[in-house]
């Protein structure tokens, strides 16, 4: 993606392809049932080339009532994010300041 892509089409691309490219990051939609439960959770699952790892984003989602309903919502969390709203939470303050600043540097909201 290129630097200053807005939200409408981050959010598109997202939502379509389930994944972003995204300067040194890889932002993925996923599921989680960690808790064997019959509900999926949404997730947002984070790649970074820097440090060839992946990363779970761990601001709360909520599940919505179809499938679609649960990826809007993950969606809706990133653009908290990049508003200032919520701050991404992956447990690692570097790669937080790493993932704010490059979603900032790329996405206008």
């Amino acid at each position: 993606m290129v630097k200053g892509v807005k939200w409408d089409e981050f959010e598109g691309q997202l939502l379509s392809e389930g994944f972003v490219e995204l300067g040194d990051f890889r932002i993925e939609l996923t599921l989680d049932n960690t808790f064997m439960d019959v509900a999926y959770i949404p997730r947002i699952a984070v790649y970074s080339r820097g440090r060839d790892k992946w990363y779970v984003l761990r601001n709360p989602i909520k599940p919505g009532n179809k499938l679609d309903e649960g990826w809007e919502n993950a969606v809706k969390v990133l653009r908290e994010i990049l508003t200032g709203s919520a701050e991404p939470d992956f447990n690692d303050p570097d790669l937080e300041r790493e993932f704010l600043e490059t979603l900032r540097r790329h996405v206008e909201p």
